[in-house]
């Protein structure tokens, strides 16, 4: 499993993603997108560049969830977590 956050500047979201993790002791990876050639990417996962986003790489498949969502995080992301295990790769 492997988790990566596509961070904005100055973006509100990416502040309650990134609290939300490590409150939790998740590791995740960053990647700022701070040139349009990193927002491309970002536009190819969400088609958007405004809002944060965090990617999560299970085994079996892929999550993109853009924004802020903590239910999403609390019923998806940590029932997951708690049910199997999963290393997660840095």
């Amino acid at each position: 499993m492997k988790l990566i956050l596509y961070s904005l500047p100055n973006c509100k979201e990416v502040l309650k993603i990134k609290n939300f993790l490590q409150r939790n002791n998740i590791k995740f990876n960053e990647i700022i997108l701070d040139s349009e050639e990193k927002k491309a990417e970002l536009k190819k996962l969400t088609m958007q560049n405004k809002v944060s986003a965090l990617k999560i790489v299970y085994n079996h498949s892929i999550h993109v969830i853009s924004g802020f969502n903590e239910a999403y995080l609390n019923l998806n992301l940590l029932e997951h977590i708690k049910k199997y295990n999963p290393k997660i790769e840095k």
